[in-house]
């Protein structure tokens, strides 16, 4: 299959943990175009805010070289501490420079994407090498979405500094009738805010391009169905080993079912089909638990249990159809259940009290009082 129909079939969006994968391979969404347009941001701040000092610093080392005296140039042994004497001031200013453009294109380059760390990229890999597939590389869609946003930069960045220039000519042209230190301040102002507003332009144009950036790192990620079928089966394992964990936890749950039948408040009947267990713990739980429930045979054996120990059986036929329909063994009900499993919980604390104090017992309520709302009527 081609690779042309290989991303046709890639229709479904990559899923959390493709793109985990991804990531722990070292591909992450990259603007690297960031980093440029930060580095140059940052530079034209920094020589707007402390140009003046530069430019004073960089003409004391100049004077200072044209300085020395004639017996120390014609001396190699001491032309070099000399060098480095007049050369310190500019090393000590621009060090300190030149590592913060350092910092904040390796920030800005982190900005999109966060950190990752993975020696998967240094991997050979044939295809880099491939003639053919370099080829294609050069003629894909990629290769001339790269073109067009050089060109759109070109463009951006082109016409605003002819914009710019153009409104400064009369300025530019003035400075030659300055004299020197004026003259050079004011090409130095002029060219510093031609920067800043160039440096400005090529960052704007260069945000446009995170979104694409985004998009394009999520067309590569895309998934064909079989890969989403492929996933699934990878984390839940087949259909064959999920019907055996579910017949484990059957099991497991009918073991558990002897002992927790025993500890219920009360069983909730069909009368003969359906059989749940709830218990209720007044400060430990938020609502009543279903304990144990099932039907047919496992129904019989809840009863079974139930009439041993003395559990109070009680014949709510669609409160009991609901609570094996819709809530699973060992949760708590839901709210849509609350009204009716309290109503069936009163009773049988009445029917408790009446028993202690031998009382006659409660008539159980004929009405709809034990039903649940519509909606969970099953």
């Amino acid at each position: 299959m081609s690779d042309t129909s290989g991303a046709q079939n890639r229709t479904e969006q990559a899923t959390p943990r493709r793109l985990q994968r991804a990531r722990e391979e070292g591909s992450v969404v990259r603007a690297h175009a960031m980093a440029g347009a930060a580095v140059l941001l940052a530079g034209a701040v920094v020589l707007m805010i402390g140009g003046a000092k530069l430019v004073a610093l960089l003409e004391l080392c100049l004077r200072s070289g044209l300085s020395l005296p004639p017996e120390l140039v014609r001396d190699p042994a001491r032309l070099l501490d000399a060098a480095g004497e007049v050369m310190r001031p500019a090393f000590e200013t621009l060090v300190p420079f030149l590592l913060l453009m350092a910092a904040i294109a390796f920030i800005g380059d982190l900005v999109i994407g966060g950190w990752t760390f993975s020696t998967r990229p240094l991997a050979p890999d044939a295809s880099r090498i491939d003639p053919m597939k370099g080829f294609g590389r050069l003629f894909s869609s990629t290769a001339l979405a790269e073109i067009v946003k050089a060109l759109v930069k070109l463009v951006v960045v082109g016409v605003v500094a002819v914009w710019l220039v153009r409104g400064r000519i009369d300025s530019f042209v003035h400075v030659a009738a300055e004299s020197w230190p004026f003259a050079a301040q004011q090409v130095g102002t002029l060219a510093t805010g031609i920067f800043v507003v160039l440096a400005v332009a090529l960052a704007a144009v260069t945000l446009l391009e995170v979104p694409y950036q985004f998009w394009s790192f999520r067309s590569r990620l895309r998934m064909t169905r079989q890969d989403l079928r492929d996933e699934q089966r990878e984390t839940e394992g087949s259909p064959q080993t999920r019907r055996r964990i579910r017949g484990l936890r059957v099991k497991l749950a009918r073991m558990r079912m002897t002992t927790e039948v025993p500890r219920a408040d009360v069983v909730i009947t069909n009368p003969q089909h359906y059989a749940a267990a709830l218990r209720y713990q007044e400060g430990g739980m938020r609502a009543p638990r279903v304990v144990a429930k099932g039907t047919g045979l496992i129904a019989l054996r809840i009863r079974e249990l139930a009439a041993e120990h003395s559990v109070p059986v009680i014949e709510a036929p669609p409160l009991t159809r609901a609570v094996c329909r819709y809530v699973e063994l060992g949760d708590e009900i839901p709210t849509g259940l609350y009204g009716a499993v309290a109503e069936v919980l009163a009773y049988v604390y009445r029917l408790r009290a009446a028993r202690d104090a031998g009382r006659p017992l409660p008539t159980l309520p004929r009405d709809d009082r034990f039903a649940p709302s519509p909606d969970y009527d099953a």
